[in-house]
């Protein structure tokens, strides 16, 4: 079944992505400056259908700053009540950002749940959000939460959101927040 606006990384488009990003991002990184201090943070909501075919609101906050030598720390929520978790209750996250790249106004950003109520969710995470100018509402961006895999056996690295490019994750406009981000590599 297909879980709306929340997908999982497979090994092998793992495999892909990282394939097709590093040659993306190393080119980038070559003629582009970097900002000293980047951070993305928002908050807002996101019409889904749920199974039902029902119009539910998914609702997301979220904030991450790069540190002087390098390390991203960041903390995320997210509530989605387009499924249920293994509780059955909207399916939840509370996570630790611990990877982020920001390129222009994009901010790449990976870590691993403190909290999830569905126990094939709970490995390495990542999104994109997208900073388009105020008001958030009808501009701002945000993609789906998708996950290293569904193998408990297996945990993915967070740090994988470095070879992810700014194009990887389908965006989906925002109802309502705001989203922010800040420095980084200039396009």
């Amino acid at each position: 079944m297909k879980r709306a606006l929340l997908g999982r990384i497979r090994p092998a488009f793992v495999l892909f992505v990282i394939v097709v990003a590093a040659g993306t991002f190393g080119l980038v990184s070559q003629s582009s400056a970097v900002s000293s201090e980047e951070s993305a943070s928002g908050h807002g909501t996101l019409t889904v259908v749920d199974a039902n075919g029902d119009t539910v609101k998914r609702q997301f906050s979220f904030h991450a700053r790069k540190s002087a030598d390098g390390t991203v720390q960041g903390k995320v929520n997210l509530r989605n009540p387009a499924f249920a978790g293994d509780d059955g209750k909207s399916f939840f996250l509370k996570g630790d950002i611990s990877c982020m790249q920001v390129i222009g106004n994009i901010a790449i950003l990976g870590g691993t749940p403190e909290r999830t109520n569905d126990a094939l969710l709970n490995d390495a995470f990542y999104f994109t959000v997208q900073d388009n100018g105020e008001p958030g509402k009808d501009r701002d961006k945000i993609s789906s939460v998708f996950f290293f895999d569904d193998d408990p056996t297996t945990q993915g690295d967070p740090q994988l959101c470095l070879l992810t490019g700014p194009n990887d994750f389908p965006l989906n406009t925002i109802d309502g927040g705001n989203i922010q981000v800040r420095g980084g590599l200039t396009p």
